[in-house]
């Protein structure tokens, strides 16, 4: 297990025309022959690496898949700065006649990779079943743009950024259960650390949501086309707003979904994150379990579900949140791993108990035993997932426990995060603010509340980016979200929408996962894949979609409380299990196809695998 998913930022959680248009920045002199020579580069499209994707879709796109290189200036208001470079992959329209042009993708993050999603969604949308509504447009998305992943400067094939150092950062305790002063000044002393090691690479300065942006927008220009089309996740709305906001006139279909508090500022936005996770983990993790608890046995409503969970050791519920093979919070990015979070307790459950029973074992070697022999639920197959979930689970907390240190060195994902969570916007640089914050939020949401104390930004200085305002020619967007995502929670994505004059809002009730699309209703992803074909939005501002059941259930159950949009009252329904969205799905369900989808969600839950609660 690697002990940095604990400690190394707790607190987050969890390209003028082209670029002679109105978001250029200003060069003279040899900065201006610079921006020139980058500007006039031809795309080399070469075929990809076979090792880049399965061999499978790699077959079945067969030439339609090209990657390509461009230079872009490490800093596109000082090009003298040097250059750096950034990795395309696009699937081509596979009927070239009629292109409409390219659909660029960003994953989220910051900090994630989107190479792979042009040649995941070419694939896919090549297998939609033409004879629903919505796999017809979807076929016609496939015969009508090239599909552009890419890698943002920072991450993957790109440039990259890395964070370390020779030092060691120190294990914390359960931060939202242990908020002592020795417990907070480890979370401070290794974000502080984190702050200096990722300064010193050269890059850190330079890696933002406004460098991306020109980078984006040049890649549009290189590709011939004289308007950006988009669709971004997560961290990709605040990505996407940021480019429509710079570039209006070179903005064209835009969809965001999992949609960010764009209209805030990055710290703003993530500080909604423990409101987002305590809400989905009680009121749809815990009240699944609670409706089968014939299988768990872990209580009869979701309050007797909790009572389990709290009743954990401190740091066995740390150890829930990130360990080696699982995670609850990176489950509730997904339907599936929403319900499989009641196995993960079933599994805590049982080390507590053994725990209890043996206060002997002080290791793994005196505690594997006893797991062995353990018996963790009646039903065998839940015993049998739990038995294998506990041993992982077990020397975390064991890890966490010995609070040994551990090395300073990031992933390039999580150098990019920290780079553009601080780089973006402003950041409050007080300590004892964020020490006084974490505790606020521990006592209010517990499940993630405390390690917010642990921020890097703190430490970091002044933003380096430049944030555009919202222009009065503000281009029309399609906003995707659901009722109870996790790690944008609605509220963010309502503020976002109400802050933009010509959104459209998409709203998917009684759901809990990260993200929607493509969700397998004609209600969510029809309005989708027709705009882009036809560039029509909605006519109504604000849609509501009914959810489709979680795994191995037919009735959607409310999540949460009700809501307003301020446009018009929304409710989740009457207090019992409403009947759920008729599934038709715009795909024939062949293992292919479902592996494909399974991908698209490996992308997008990625991103939390390294830092819970990221966007």
């Amino acid at each position: 297990m690697k002990k940095s998913y604990f400690g190394v930022l707790g607190a987050v959680t969890l390209a003028l025309t082209a670029c002679g248009g109105r978001g250029a920045p200003t060069v003279e002199g040899s900065n201006k022959e610079a921006l020139q020579q980058i500007q006039n580069q031809k795309l080399n499209w070469e075929k990809c690496d076979p090792t880049v994707i399965s061999p499978k879709v790699a077959k079945d796109l067969g030439d339609r898949m090209q990657c390509a290189d461009i230079r872009v200036p490490m800093d596109w208001n000082n090009p003298s700065h040097g250059e750096a470079s950034v990795s395309l992959l696009r699937v081509t329209a596979a009927k070239p006649d009629q292109r409409q042009g390219a659909i660029f993708f960003n994953p989220g993050g910051p900090g994630g990779d989107g190479l792979l999603f042009g040649a995941v969604f070419g694939y896919l949308w090549d297998k939609a079943d033409t004879s629903t509504q919505a796999g017809a447009e979807l076929k016609r998305l496939s015969e009508q743009y090239d599909l552009v992943g890419f890698s943002p400067r920072g991450v993957g094939d790109s440039s990259l950024i890395s964070c370390g150092a020779n030092r060691e950062l120190e294990s914390v305790n359960n931060p939202s259960y242990d908020r002592s002063k020795e417990n907070t000044d480890k979370q401070l002393r290794n974000a502080r650390l984190v702050a200096a090691a990722c300064q010193k690479s050269p890059m850190s300065r330079f890696v933002n949501t406004e460098q991306t942006a020109r980078d984006l927008n040049l890649a549009r220009q290189l590709m011939g086309d004289k308007k950006l089309n988009y669709i971004g996740y997560s961290y990709g709305t605040w990505l996407g707003s940021w480019y429509a906001k710079l570039f209006p006139e070179q903005t064209g279909r835009m969809v965001l979904d999992g949609n960010t508090a764009f209209d805030k500022t990055l710290e703003e936005s993530f500080l909604m994150q423990p409101l987002g996770f305590e809400r989905a983990f009680r009121d749809v993790s815990l009240y699944f379990a609670a409706r089968h608890n014939d299988l768990f046995e872990l209580g009869q409503t979701k309050e007797e579900v909790y009572a389990t969970y709290d009743a954990l050791p401190p740091n066995l519920k740390y150890a829930l949140q990130g360990y080696a093979g699982g995670s609850i919070i990176q489950n509730m990015y997904t339907d599936d791993g929403i319900t499989e979070n009641s196995l993960h307790l079933v599994a805590a459950r049982g080390v507590s108990d053994v725990l209890k029973a043996n206060p002997g074992a002080k290791d793994m070697d005196s505690l594997a035993p006893l797991l062995e022999k353990h018996q963790f639920a009646q039903n065998a197959q839940v015993n049998k997932v739990a038995q294998q979930l506990a041993l992982p689970l077990a020397e975390a907390f064991f890890e966490l426990e010995d609070g040994a240190s551990y090395p300073l060195e990031l992933s390039s994902s999580n150098a990019t995060f920290t780079a553009v969570k601080c780089n973006d916007t402003p950041s409050t640089r007080d300590p004892q603010h964020w020490v006084d914050l974490g505790t606020q939020l521990a006592q209010k949401y517990p499940l993630i509340g405390g390690q917010y104390t642990e921020e890097p930004c703190i430490y970091w200085g002044e933003p380096t980016a430049k944030r555009p305002a919202t222009p009065a020619s503000m281009p029309p967007i399609l906003m995707l979200h659901t009722e109870s995502d996790p790690a944008t929670p609605r509220e963010g994505a309502i503020s976002a929408w109400k802050s933009l004059p010509n959104a459209k809002l998409l709203m998917v009730d009684n759901e809990a996962k990260h993200t929607a699309f493509p969700y397998d209703t004609d209600c969510v992803d029809y309005p989708v894949a027709h705009y882009f074909t036809s560039g029509e939005l909605p006519q109504q501002n604000f849609t509501a979609c009914q959810a489709l059941p979680l795994p191995g259930e037919d009735e959607v159950y409310p999540v949460g409380e009700s809501y307003t949009t301020g446009i018009a009252p929304q409710s989740v329904g009457p207090q019992g299990p409403v009947r759920g969205a008729q599934k038709q799905s715009a795909f024939v369900q062949t293992e292919d196809v479902q592996q494909a989808k399974q991908l698209l969600k490996d992308i997008i839950e990625r991103n939390a695998i390294a830092r819970p609660g990221q966007q």
